[in-house]
């Protein structure tokens, strides 16, 4: 059951820089929001497409959307502002399951091993045909504890990361949703 658990834990640390990485970059383009936005409000288009296009991210994405279709009727505005933006939070989203599935499974492989390492010690002690020797029996219990142990230590790091990625993204479809729905109101007709 050790292997599984190995498996997770490497999927953890490989998923969890790649996120990191994506929101990393990701979070430099709302930097950019609030000037996209104040541009808007003045009937900078131009600029503002222009601001919108250099900048990297999901919100700046959305803003461009937008800009891209502005004086369409508010319902259709909207339309393509929310296509682009459940598109965003789907790639910011992409592998975060992973590192959850793998927080929320590895204490029960743990916990599999740790009853099949039980299980073995009791047939071997069984199996000895004389009185059961408490040496062979902890020595049985304490390999097969070792798997809980394991689990837990992938579980633990793999719950925080999965909450803190969660948590980010969370914030980047808050700052779109925000900024879609404000530019909305200029851009829509």
């Amino acid at each position: 059951m050790m292997y599984p658990l190995l498996l997770g834990s490497i999927m953890v640390v490989t998923f969890g820089i790649e996120r990191s990485i994506h929101l990393f970059r990701a979070s430099r383009g709302c930097i950019a929001a609030p000037e996209i936005h104040t541009a808007i409000e003045n009937g900078q288009r131009e600029q503002a497409l222009q601001l919108a296009e250099k900048s990297p991210g999901p919100v700046a994405a959305v803003l461009e959307t937008g800009l891209r279709h502005a004086g369409k009727k508010r319902g259709e505005l909207e339309e393509e502002i929310v296509l682009a933006g459940n598109l965003e939070i789907k790639r910011l989203n992409r592998n975060l399951h992973l590192i959850e599935l793998v927080s929320r499974t590895a204490p029960l492989v743990g916990l599999l091993g740790t009853v099949l390492g039980m299980v073995d010690a009791f047939r071997n002690v069984a199996g000895s045909g004389g009185p059961a020797d408490p040496a062979m029996l902890a020595g049985g219990i304490w390999e097969a504890l070792l798997t809980t142990a394991a689990g837990l230590s992938v579980a633990l790091p793999a719950m925080i990361l999965h909450h803190l990625l969660e948590e980010k993204t969370s914030s980047m479809s808050f700052s779109m949703k925000h900024y879609a729905n404000e530019a909305v109101k200029h851009l829509g007709t």
